[in-house]
């Protein structure tokens, strides 16, 4: 059969024109979808694929309702003939297309899909749904008739008059309107009730309705029974007596061909809203929840950044203070030299260098450099005890990002996959912050970084470190500073008698010995500044690296989020703006 949107001879340009833009807002819709991902809930991607599939099809008339509400009836008395099996128990245990046919047959598409065929002459204007009653003890039912209420152009929801509008059929009907489906309501079993009770029902059925919709829909009471006894015996008495010639009427006259447009164009548009909306909420709960992820991040970020500052600045004291101690010692090493270089102390200063060597290791070298080492070590422990403190900040924002995901849980069906990744990231983050806190040694940490700092200056210095500490080394240094400026003084008078040249040779020798010592004051400071620069990169690197996995997924799934929130959002208006177009016409 020739589907019913593709019939030119049916559609004006205009609505074709609306066909394929509302072909493009599913199909935007789809992409946003599955840019979400895995967490589109089961069920969400196959409505929308089913909706889009089936815009070119037959217009879709649902008939639903509980079990024993007398749906089957109502079909077979608006087709005038018992094409459904009705009973009293649930009968109908698979959706239903009945279709038009010049020779009635039945065709089973799946388990629970069955097409029939039928001359009736209102199937050739639209395809009538038969599903399994709602609220019955076979719940399996209920869910073949939900999954298929997407796909309604129409639904005419049958309710007995014996209890009308019951909490369960509410409760269908509000998963209905969310759906954005139009719905007519069918009072069944009229014949019940008097016309005083009649109106009564269908009264509190107008009231509840309206409450639900926010609009009062079409309410037809009828009697399927009667008019299917007025079918059989071609009594028109009893044919009006069964109310049924004004929804007959509705369904062939008011129902036209220009209202079925309407509705078939309306119908998709109401499918993707709800879905739009629903992702919407979902990519809004998420954003949510990875805002305080990112704020969590960047105040990681920016204790490293007064991780390094503060560090930065404890270096600079403790090699202000370095500075000072050799500043002191060159002092005392001027003073030292202007004492002993003299005429009067000659015969000394050639007969007597190793005296002269101890008595500057004695009064000038004395304890600078277990002073310089102090200093140095003090920074050094203070770096480690820095860096585990820094660790310890971190495994407090991830044990209270454990606790709030214990005590929140999962959101539910959407979003779920998304928040166990994210639990799973923070888990793992967690436990590499506990096993490195657990694990952490400042003694092992700190003689780690003291030998780091030993050869940097060994090499820096081209002294050999071998097994010596800082300590050895900088005494190897500052007694190098005096022997070679010494040593060329006493050479010096050797060669020459040295009597008339001792003031000039002191003044050298003080030149010589403030060059060495600056030179050795500025390699100590770019070998110690360079080496804790480094350490600092170390730590802040080893901590970045140990929580990058999350950080990358929070960063990743922000931007995508952004995307999808904004092709969504986008998606939604185009969708309001087709539905506000339609709903003009």
């Amino acid at each position: 059969m020739t589907p019913f949107l593709t019939r030119r001879t049916l559609l004006t340009e205009r609505q074709e024109a609306l066909l394929e833009e509302i072909r493009a807002a599913l199909a935007a819709l789809r992409t946003a979808l599955h840019r979400f991902g895995v967490d589109v809930a089961p069920g969400d991607m196959r409505i929308l694929d089913d909706t889009i599939t089936h815009l070119d099809e037959l217009f879709l008339l649902v008939v639903a309702g509980e079990y024993n509400s007398g749906k089957s009836s109502f079909i077979n008395a608006l087709l005038g003939a018992p094409v459904v099996a009705e009973g009293v128990t649930p009968t109908t245990d698979r959706i239903t297309i009945l279709r038009y046919g010049d020779t009635p047959g039945e065709t089973v598409s799946s388990a629970f899909l069955v097409e029939h065929r039928f001359p009736a002459e209102v199937l050739r204007r639209m395809a009538i749904v038969d599903t399994p009653g709602t609220n019955a003890i076979i719940r399996r039912h209920e869910e073949l008739t939900h999954n298929f209420i997407p796909r309604a152009d129409l639904v005419l929801f049958v309710t007995s008059a014996g209890q009308p509008f019951s909490a369960s059929e509410r409760a269908f009907l509000e998963l209905i309107r969310d759906w954005g489906k139009k719905v007519v309501l069918i009072i069944n079993k009229a014949d019940l009730l008097d016309d005083a009770g009649l109106a009564e029902v269908v009264a509190f059925v107008g009231r509840h309705a309206e409450d639900l919709f926010g609009m009062r829909p079409r309410i037809f009471p009828v009697s399927a029974r009667l008019a299917r006894q007025a079918r059989d015996t071609d009594d028109q008495a009893l044919w009006e007596a069964s109310r049924f010639p004004a929804v007959e009427q509705y369904i062939v006259t008011t129902l036209d061909e220009e209202e079925r447009v309407r509705l078939k164009l309306l119908s998709p548009l109401g499918v993707a809203r709800r879905l739009a909306e629903r992702y919407l909420l979902a990519v809004e709960d998420r954003l949510s929840a990875l805002r305080e992820d990112v704020a969590a991040i960047d105040n990681i970020e920016r204790q490293l950044d007064l991780f390094r500052r503060d560090l930065t600045e404890d270096f600079e004291r403790h090699r202000a203070e370095v500075a000072n101690i050799l500043n002191e010692f060159e002092l005392r090493g001027i003073r030292f030299f202007d004492e002993t270089i003299r005429v009067s102390n000659l015969f000394n200063l050639v007969r007597h260098q190793q005296e002269i060597s101890e008595a500057f290791a004695r009064d000038i070298v004395a304890d600078v450099p277990q002073q310089i080492e102090a200093r140095l070590q003090a920074l050094i422990d203070w770096m480690v005890e820095k860096n585990l403190r820094m660790w310890q900040g971190v495994m407090d924002y991830l044990r209270r990002e454990r606790a709030v995901q214990q005590r929140s849980g999962l959101i539910g069906e959407i979003g779920a996959t998304f928040e166990y990744n994210r639990a799973a990231l923070i888990e793992s983050v967690a436990r590499e912050a506990e096993k490195v806190i657990a694990t952490y040694d400042r003694e092992a940490e700190a003689q780690a970084l003291t030998a780091e700092v030993q050869a940097a200056i060994a090499g820096s210095t081209l002294v050999g470190a071998g097994a010596v500490g800082i300590g050895t080394l900088l005494v190897l240094l500052l007694h190098g500073a005096m022997l070679d400026v010494t040593g060329v003084l006493v050479a010096g008078l050797l060669a020459v008698g040295g009597l008339y040249l001792i003031p000039n040779k002191r003044r050298q020798i003080k030149r010589q010995f403030h060059q060495r010592v600056a030179d050795l004051h500025e390699t100590l400071a770019e070998t110690m500044e360079r080496q804790f620069n480094t350490e600092c990169d170390r730590m802040i690197t080893r901590i970045r690296d140990a929580i990058e996995p999350y950080t990358r997924f929070v960063y990743a799934q922000h931007e995508l989020l952004l995307t999808t929130q904004r092709d969504l959002s986008d998606t939604e208006a185009e969708i309001s703006r087709l539905q506000a177009e339609i709903e003009r016409r």
